[in-house]
């Protein structure tokens, strides 16, 4: 998380979206329909990949993303799943330095 949460900040994001995203509590992050659609279904493909439905997509299309963007989400998604599952296998921890979640973070 700390690697993604490191390039939210760098393109902009402040550190109550960041944190608000990373603890998936996409209510308070205040996102418009079209981002959410798109962390909804990119949540589902992570941690729930066979729970995806026809629906997900549809519901992309309606909030205005196109096939080859959700193409484009699906394998991002995807491959750093798969990044994640290798360095989870391989023991690497967190960047020190890194995003940490609010309740480990220093004031």
């Amino acid at each position: 998380m700390g690697s993604h949460a490191g390039f939210l900040q760098a393109v902009g994001a402040d550190k109550e979206l960041v944190d608000a995203i990373a603890t998936n509590n996409l209510e308070k992050a205040g996102l418009n329909d079209k981002d959410r659609s798109l962390m909804d279904f990119v949540r589902i493909l992570t941690v729930e990949p066979w729970m995806t439905r026809d629906a997900h997509i549809i519901r992309m299309r309606k909030a205005g993303w196109t096939d080859e963007e959700i193409f484009e989400a699906s394998f991002i998604t995807s491959l750093f799943a798969f990044f994640n599952r290798m360095a989870d296998a391989y023991g690497l921890d967190y960047p020190q330095g890194g995003w940490l979640p609010p309740e480990l973070q220093k004031k």
